[in-house]
């Protein structure tokens, strides 16, 4: 499997990226989800730019850092978001500590914090609290994304993922729908596309995962009710040695 994967890679690469932008880019030979780095997003509705995003994965003295942030303007309309999880990986499992997110810009600001002890897992949003019993494999918001990177590169056929969000736990899954040549700021890529699992919802959401970019996300759309509400687009990425 792992010559398939980097024959497609090379493949994929002649293809759709230059040289140069390969070595910018740093991509690791093997697929791994924990390697660092650094992405940059665009993000559009129905194709006008509304604001970017970045996203970052940091290796520390305890563990790893993953962070996440969003600056939007549209009209008279701003929205800023930062999302940032501590987490640590035993015996392949990923064990999160702490996670806290901020939004500010237009309406009500939102703020919340989850940390993970052995006694119980806290969760504190808005002027919420609640405590909920430690079970193995359950994620932050954030982290969950990483997991989902890393199952596709195993080939596990099962996507899904509890977690603690706004003091509820809660089930996300995704599917399969194949894949797709996904055209990004960045250029093309052959892309796996999924698209979460919800019941009774008008809310519907596409990611696409690049294996050729160590399984980033190089596009994810939100739609309500049939229509586009958000585009995010890969528009920079690097990979840390």
């Amino acid at each position: 499997m792992i010559n398939i994967f980097k024959l497609s890679l090379a493949l994929v690469l002649c293809s759709y990226a230059t040289i140069g932008q390969t070595q910018e880019m740093n991509i690791p030979e093997t697929a791994n989800a924990l390697v660092p780095y650094q992405a940059s997003y665009t993000l559009f509705r129905k194709g006008n730019e509304l604001g970017k995003g970045q996203r970052k994965l940091e290796k520390t003295e305890d563990g790893y850092h993953l962070s996440s942030s969003s600056n939007i303007k549209w009209m008279f309309l701003s929205d800023t978001r930062k999302e940032n999880s501590a987490f640590t990986i035993k015996d392949g499992i990923f064990t999160p500590d702490n996670y806290h997110y901020i939004r500010t810009g237009t309406g009500r600001d939102r703020e919340e914090h989850i940390t993970f002890e052995k006694e119980a897992i806290k969760s504190i949003y808005k002027n919420n609290k609640e405590s909920f019993k430690p079970i193995q494999h359950t994620f932050d918001p954030l982290l969950y994304q990483l997991a989902l990177r890393r199952d596709l590169i195993k080939e596990n056929k099962i996507l899904s993922y509890h977690m603690v969000k706004r003091c509820k736990e809660t089930q996300y899954t995704f599917k399969r729908l194949g894949t797709e040549t996904i055209k990004t700021p960045m250029g093309r890529f052959e892309a796996i596309k999924l698209q979460r699992v919800r019941e009774n919802s008008t809310r519907n959401t596409l990611i696409w995962i690049a294996p050729s970019l160590n399984y980033t996300v190089v596009k994810m759309t939100q739609f309500k009710d049939g229509a586009e509400q958000a585009d995010l687009q890969l528009s920079w990425l690097h990979f840390e040695d």
